[in-house]
Formats: structure tokens, C-alpha cells, sequence
């Protein structure tokens, strides 16, 4: 019984993210289909608009940071990520980790 409760809050969770990610993806083709002024963070990392070519995976990492932020509450209105967490939040220093990564890229 345990382990089908673990299993349904997993796969809720999922399902939660999922919309999330979509609810986010769609804000943001809105925001860039009208020009709307970006934050001073979204723009110094990912620039102002999406390139002719990777336009692609350039959505899907501003969409994952833009998830990462409401996640942890980052408001901070320059800095993208905020600093690198402390080793004793695995999950959240391997998402930083991913996210600087793919930043790297732009």
C-alpha cells in the first residue's frame, strides 16, 4: 500500500511539472511573440530573442531556469541562477549544474 501511494505522488508530481513546464513554455512564446520587455537576468543570459537556429533548445533552457527560479524563489533581478547551492541539496546542485551548463552554450 505504501509503495502505490509513493508511486501515485511520483507520478502526480510528474503530471505537475509537466504543466508547469508547459504553462511556462507557452507564457513565454507569448511574451516573445508580442516583444515584451524581458528582466535585465532573462536578457544578459539568454539575450532578447531567440536565435534563427537552436531556437529550439534555447526555449526549453529559458523555460527550464524559468522553472528553476519560481522553484526556489529566486527574485534577485540581475542574477539568473543565483549562487551555486551548497552541496547538501543534491537534487537542486545537480539542476544548478545542468542549467549553468546549458548556459554556457549561449
Amino acid at each position: 500500500m505504501l509503495r502505490q501511494a509513493k508511486a501515485s505522488l511520483i507520478e502526480q508530481g510528474d503530471k505537475a511539472q509537466k504543466k508547469r513546464t508547459w504553462h511556462l513554455r507557452s507564457r513565454l512564446a507569448e511574451v516573445i511573440r508580442d516583444r515584451a520587455l524581458l528582466p535585465m537576468w532573462f536578457v544578459t543570459v539568454l539575450g532578447p530573442v531567440p536565435p534563427a537556429h537552436k531556437t529550439q533548445e534555447w526555449i526549453d533552457l529559458a523555460t527550464e531556469i524559468l522553472a528553476y527560479r519560481i522553484t526556489y524563489q529566486i527574485t534577485d533581478q540581475v542574477v539568473a541562477l543565483d549562487l551555486a547551492p551548497d552541496g547538501d541539496v543534491p537534487r537542486r546542485t545537480q539542476w544548478y549544474r545542468e542549467l549553468t551548463a546549458g548556459l554556457r552554450r549561449w
